[in-house]
């Protein structure tokens, strides 16, 4: 049954391509559908899909014309996000060419919005494990505090692929480096006080006048600003508890909203964290003292921040194994955190902290038309996904590595 089941959507990816690719609505029926949203989850309910948007949920929908998809009480979820992710940025690590991450021209103000590449052949391999949308940060930039900007794409794969939305949030670099972390918080204040005086500077330059800008470009101080004027997310990476007090009475200093990445000390300090409406962004998975940084790290973690009231978004950063996300959640649970709350950390958690939450990250009317159909529990590694659709078109499962894998079939004879 699952092997015709296969089969049956893998037909129905590629009409998706052909005929139905502008213009098909499609019907899913009798799914258990997470919707990651107050409704919860609701069972033996049929989803309706319009013009990409999901523009009906209930029971015993109708709808002529429509492609229908039995799921006979399949799980039906929102798609993945990954957050902090260097999907499409990154080809071969080893490799300079096929990298786009980093730069040594720019700092706070270096925008990776014109370098993703959606023909990667990671993204397929990516969206076939439920990964549909992925908010991508440079992996360094000039200096060592700020690496740059992180812009959100769907995992659709065209090639005229636009971010969904541009410039979304900012990330730096903490912790055990080079430098002292005191001179690094110092640097920190430098930089927000010169983004300051620049921002009162504006007219003189205008006019022709000299500001001394400092090691920043003008591109580097006005990132800065708007994360000052439009409450744009500043994500600093770290893991020590102490740290992370301290970036909390900065962002308070200077206005700023903040969201950890990393974070294995966070349950340490949950009541600053969920007083604050901080979140944090954590791979339960890598949960061991790996550094001097990390040494309360443990396994519960997840379910310690979320039981605190903390807004826990779970996700891998590397872009080829941003999909194990879902393991990650998988071990989550098995550790005391709720199954619900693990499914939000993998969509609407995300989408709500980098503000998109008005199109994805949850099964409701009126949003964007990205969900997957699994074939088990999504948070358990044996599961796969049976249909992922993306803006109301369902994608098809082909990857290089399936495409690797049916060559050699085929060179010794048995396809």
């Amino acid at each position: 049954m699952k092997l015709f089941r296969s089969i049956f959507l893998g037909v129905i990816g590629l009409l998706s391509f052909s005929v139905f690719a502008k213009t098909q609505d499609i019907l899913i029926k009798n799914a258990t559908v997470i919707t990651s949203s107050e409704q919860g989850t609701l069972d033996e309910t049929d989803v309706l899909i319009q013009g990409g948007i999901i523009s009906l949920i209930g029971k015993d929908i109708n709808s002529g014309g429509a492609l229908i998809i039995e799921a006979n009480g399949r799980i039906l979820s929102a798609g993945i996000l990954a957050p902090v992710t260097n999907l499409g940025l990154i080809e071969i690590e080893l490799e300079a060419q096929t990298r786009d991450d980093r730069t040594d021209h720019y700092s706070a103000g270096f925008s990776i919005s014109s370098a993703f590449n959606a023909s990667s052949t990671l993204i397929p391999y990516n969206r076939t494990a439920g990964i549909t949308s992925a908010i991508v940060f440079p992996s360094s930039g000039r200096g060592d505090v700020f690496s740059g900007l992180g812009s959100a794409f769907k995992t659709h794969g065209k090639i005229d692929t636009q971010p969904i939305a541009t410039d979304i949030a900012m990330v730096m670099q903490m912790g055990g480096n080079r430098d002292s972390r005191a001179s690094l918080f110092l640097e920190l204040e430098d930089a927000f006080m010169k983004a300051k005086q620049f921002k009162k500077s504006r007219n003189i330059i205008q006019r022709g006048g000299f500001f001394d800008a400092g090691e920043y470009s003008e591109r580097d101080l006005e990132a800065l600003l708007n994360l000052i004027e439009k409450r744009k997310p500043l994500i600093a990476k770290t893991n020590r508890a102490s740290d992370m007090l301290r970036m909390i009475e900065f962002s308070k200093k200077h206005e700023i909203n903040i969201i950890f990445h990393g974070a294995k000390e966070a349950w340490r300090i949950t009541d600053q964290l969920a007083e604050g409406n901080i979140p944090v962004i954590i791979d339960p998975m890598d949960n061991i003292p790996s550094s001097f940084d990390s040494i309360g790290a443990r396994i519960d973690a997840a379910s310690l921040l979320t039981k605190s009231g903390v807004t826990v978004l779970i996700g891998i950063a590397d872009a080829h194994n941003s999909f194990l996300s879902r393991q990650g959640a998988g071990n989550a649970v098995a550790n005391g955190m709720d199954q619900n709350e693990a499914m939000k950390a993998l969509t609407i958690n995300i989408a709500e902290a980098f503000g998109l939450d008005d199109s994805v990250g949850s099964i409701e009317v009126g949003k964007d038309a990205d969900l997957v159909l699994w074939d088990g529990d999504p948070l358990e590694v044996t599961t796969f996904s049976d249909a992922v659709i993306i803006n109301g078109k369902l994608m098809s499962d082909m990857t290089r590595s399936k495409r690797l894998r049916d060559r050699y079939l085929e060179v010794i004879g048995l396809k």
